[in-house]
């Protein structure tokens, strides 16, 4: 009987670490590591050289090369997705940006390239928050929103209305009526802020 009730046991536990394994994120390659189809050998050597020094962390001369990759091959989006990841690891977030909206636009459905573009804007929308910059990290949420669908829309949408409420927070405290023409001019449907501004225009 105890060695029948082991085994439900056992098998129990085999079970849920399936069911586990089956539903664990899995994580996504950021890389492209196989270059595209019809290349000649030098280009397939210089789209592995560029990826090996990606990966060895020597990022400034994984920029070069992919920049050196693309100028032979100026629709591989691969390359464009792995010249950002390059970008992003050397804190040259703007330059990444550039390089996955390039991607992106050559493959429009790719998750790969949307997430990592995606990841990049988050990061960048961070610093600006950080320095008070609610007017640049409002443009680069917009951004996300057109990459996103429900739910996440809806999350990223309020962010946008509490920046919103905080550029306004600042506009009140300058009370100027240029202040409010720029705000008005910006963000004329902002919830309340904008009905706000027009009364304090008309006062």
């Amino acid at each position: 009987m105890k060695i029948f009730t082991v085994g439900r046991i056992l098998i129990g536990v085999f079970m849920f670490w399936v069911a586990a394994c089956a539903t664990a994120p899995r994580t996504i390659n950021p890389y492209f590591e196989m270059p595209p189809d019809h290349l000649l050998k030098a280009e397939w050597k210089l789209f592995a050289l560029a990826l090996q020094q990606q990966k060895s962390n020597k990022q400034e001369d994984s920029i070069d090369l992919w920049k050196r990759f693309l100028k032979n091959n100026p629709r591989s989006f691969r390359a464009y997705n792995n010249l950002g990841m390059a970008y992003y690891t050397n804190d040259q977030l703007l330059p990444a940006i550039s390089a996955f909206e390039t991607g992106l636009t050559l493959e429009p459905f790719d998750h790969k390239i949307k997430k990592n573009l995606k990841r990049t804007l988050r990061f960048k929308i961070t610093l600006l928050r950080e320095n008070k910059d609610y007017d640049a990290a409002i443009n680069f949420l917009k951004r996300i929103f057109e990459l996103s669908k429900e739910p996440t829309r809806e999350k990223v949408a309020l962010e946008i209305e509490t920046l919103e409420d905080l550029i306004f927070i600042q506009v009140k405290r300058s009370n100027t009526l240029e202040n409010y023409e720029t705000f008005l001019a910006q963000y004329p449907n902002s919830p309340k802020n904008s009905e706000e501004a027009r009364r304090q225009m008309q006062e």
